[in-house]
């Protein structure tokens, strides 16, 4: 199974994990491969496009509603949001040994 990473936000424990499901739904909003759309993430990156990927990896990857999401991001942050993020496609691609994990969050501090 796909590793998930668990976060106090609001006084309630939230699972995140990005699953099959979680990628599928990513790459169709986006209209292309998961690689793309994170690698993208670099180059810049709208704070609705943050709160989409936010809440497809919601619910332990069975996905959530954007509003949810948007709550999370205004609890915890834009930059923590992005982190956790970094940390959810870390978790689901071990084997990257953090590059792209690095990169996500990379991309949110400098905005």
């Amino acid at each position: 199974m796909i590793s998930g990473i668990t976060k106090q936000i609001g006084g309630k424990s939230e699972t995140f994990r990005m699953t099959t499901r979680a990628m599928m739904a990513i790459e169709d909003h986006f209209g292309k491969g998961l690689i793309d759309v994170m690698q993208g993430l670099e180059k810049g990156f709208r704070v609705t496009d943050l709160a989409l990927l936010i809440s497809e990896c919601a619910n332990d990857g069975a996905g959530g509603e954007i509003t949810r999401a948007t709550e999370i991001m205004d609890e915890i942050g834009v930059t923590a949001a992005g982190e956790l993020l970094g940390e959810v496609a870390e978790a689901a691609f071990p084997d990257a040994k953090g590059q792209q994990a690095k990169n996500v969050k990379r991309a949110v501090r400098q905005k």
